[in-house]
């Protein structure tokens, strides 16, 4: 339990401050398309009886190399290139899982996620790729600004714009590598939306939403664990489910 939630509240803290951009910058689809390919990776780690983690950071860090160079002359739309590598991550993984029988490991673990099984070794490594995303943004905060708000300006302004471009994509499959054993593949994209989506009930501006989208991702991740300990549920559920219900709360509050 208590690695769970070391492990659920560093992550929360990321993907809020992530999701915020993420969703500045219209790319929410771009987070369920990498969590698809992960899997991919998951399968074929699977499959090799390979660690499945490392292959899903290697196979979203080559997708994010790729969607980038599809899209970066605006002749294919971003959407339709991440419905494509989505459904094409998913196919590979169900092939590879199917191929891999003789395997314990089962690709439902990292489906939706296990937050209940990480290691101490797993644990350090997810605090530290948290912490350098959580100092990346910080450090980069008003040239991601400027990127998400309006890229056009800061390419003619900025010769190097394509490096931050990757990098931001990178940080976002960091994301999906790292929830992939917390969340699950499939509901990764909860942790970096829904949460930005609620905080603009109460927020002014885009730094009181990342503080609130904060707040609200950590609260979730905690009710969920504790709702799974307690009353024996899937853990991904419980986080997805507080989430929605703090949404639906802050609407009817505002409706109010």
């Amino acid at each position: 339990m208590i690695r769970a939630l070391l492990a659920g509240i560093f992550t929360a803290i990321s993907t809020a401050i992530l999701g915020n951009f993420v969703v500045a910058s219209r790319q929410s689809i771009i987070s369920d398309m990498l969590s698809h390919t992960a899997l991919a990776g998951v399968g074929l780690g699977i499959f090799l009886h390979l660690s499945p983690t490392l292959f899903a950071f290697i196979v979203t860090f080559l997708t994010s190399f790729l969607l980038w160079y599809l899209t970066r002359s605006h002749k294919s739309a971003p959407e339709a290139i991440s419905m494509m590598l989505l459904s094409g991550g998913l196919a590979l993984a169900l092939l590879f899982s199917h191929a891999a029988k003789d395997n314990p490991i089962s690709l439902e673990t990292y489906l939706f996620g296990s937050i209940l099984t990480i290691t101490q070794n797993e644990l350090y490594f997810f605090i530290i790729v948290n912490l350098f995303i959580i100092g990346f943004i910080t450090f980069f905060w008003r040239q991601l600004l400027t990127l998400v708000f309006d890229k056009d300006f800061f390419k003619t302004k900025n010769p190097h714009a394509a490096i931050l471009e990757i990098s931001f994509m990178l940080l976002i499959a960091s994301i999906v590598g790292i929830g992939m054993k917390i969340i699950g593949g499939l509901l990764i994209g909860a942790m970096l939306v829904i949460p930005v989506l609620t905080a603009q009930t109460f927020s002014r501006n885009f730094f009181q939403n990342v503080v609130w989208s904060i707040i609200i991702n950590i609260f979730g991740v905690i009710l969920g664990i504790f709702s799974s300990f307690y009353f024996d549920i899937p853990t991904s559920s419980g986080i997805v489910l507080s989430l929605i219900f703090f949404f639906l709360c802050s609407r009817l509050w505002k409706r109010k």
